[in-house]
């Protein structure tokens, strides 16, 4: 944006605001051009088969006579590390899984044993009580306001 600042700058019948939206304009097809030029360069290296993916082929193990290939896309780090985060997510979704899968073995050992059933009656019973307390308060708050009005 500098840059077409000082290009556009330089033309002494523009005002400053046609400037300002000149070099705006000139900025913009250099975003676009750069854009255009990576796509450019990426499209070949996927053509050559280069770059930071590449499809690699490989033999199925679950196919006892080894005929079937698989293909797998393999990202290639720039620098050591950059797919680290990667790998942090996958174990924590790892955990994740498991703690959820031991979360559903006790439920359902629960459910088996009863427990849940009768957990869940008294969770309901608790939350019919608690409405209960609230829609009573609210009712008697509205019946004295009602009768300060009559009063009135």
């Amino acid at each position: 944006m500098a840059t077409a600042l000082t290009l556009v700058g330089r033309n002494p019948y523009l005002s400053t605001a046609q400037k300002i939206v000149q070099a705006r304009v000139y900025a913009q097809g250099l975003t676009v051009a750069v854009l255009v030029a990576t796509a450019v360069f990426e499209i070949g290296d996927r053509n050559k088969e280069e770059g930071r993916w590449e499809t690699v082929k490989y033999v199925d193990p679950n196919d006892p006579e080894h005929k079937r290939l698989l293909e797998k896309r393999v990202h290639h780090e720039s620098y050591a590390g950059e797919d680290q985060w990667r790998d942090m997510v996958e174990a924590e979704e790892q955990k994740r899984k498991a703690r959820m899968d031991a979360v559903h073995e006790q439920e359902e050992k629960d459910r088996k044993a009863g427990k849940i059933h009768h957990k869940r009656k008294k969770e309901h019973h608790d939350n019919e009580k608690k409405d209960a307390n609230k829609d009573g308060g609210g009712k008697e708050d509205k019946s004295k306001n009602d009768q300060g009005k009559e009063g009135r």
